[in-house]
């Protein structure tokens, strides 16, 4: 017999539910929340490091907003994650502050649900983001953005390093100039890290067959 987490967490997958909010203590719950004064920072936190904290950190001084952490189950590019793995990734949270998972794959998908949010991303993903390739051309992307835009979201941007540079959404050139009014970077004074979530599972790996 599922547990009421499960329950929950059952629901969203079979689309009762288009997201969960899930407190710092770990419990789930459905709480409806007024997102106009919220700040998102999704990511996959596989895992959960203190970049993304600081990150979260810089951020909420910046917006004076209420910070949640958002996990999706799905994204765009990679394959939907498993039950396990799931509640795996959530215990990262305990403590650390209140996270949201979803089924929402684009932000598009997630401006409806978070209207009036701001969503935290890095350069890496603004650059994704941007890339006419994911919406089928040129007016998909600018429908989806100005979809965006009617919800009353927009983005702040921090610098990643990618493709052997550091980036700026200042160095992003396919961000077109009439879309940018969504795009608030961070400042490289403020915060700046030069290593992944994907850097460091590799040096987990590494870590770990050191030890066998």
């Amino acid at each position: 017999m599922p547990n009421k987490n499960e329950r929950y967490l059952i629901d969203l997958i079979n689309g009762k539910l288009n997201c969960i909010h899930i407190d710092g203590n770990g419990d789930f719950n459905n709480t409806n929340i007024d997102w106009k004064d919220t700040l998102i920072l999704s990511g996959s936190f596989n895992p959960l490091h203190k970049g993304h904290e600081q990150l979260k950190e810089i951020a909420t001084a910046m917006t004076k907003r209420k910070p949640y952490y958002e996990l999706s189950i799905k994204n765009a590019v990679k394959l939907t994650i498993s039950t396990d793995e799931i509640f795996e990734r959530i215990r990262q949270f305990k403590g650390k502050g209140d996270i949201i998972l979803s089924d929402a794959k684009f932000f598009t998908e997630k401006s409806y649900i978070y209207q009036g949010a701001i969503f935290v991303i890095g350069a890496d993903l603004c650059q994704e983001i941007n890339n006419p390739i994911y919406y089928g051309g040129e007016e998909g992307l600018k429908k989806s953005l100005m979809t965006i835009k009617n919800n009353d979201c927009r983005f702040l941007v921090a610098g990643r390093f990618f493709n052997n540079k550091y980036h700026t959404i200042h160095d992003l050139v396919n961000i077109k100039n009439e879309h940018r009014f969504l795009f608030e970077s961070i400042p490289e004074n403020l915060f700046r890290l030069d290593i992944s979530s994907t850097e460091i599972r590799l040096m987990n790996k590494r870590k770990e067959r050191d030890y066998e």
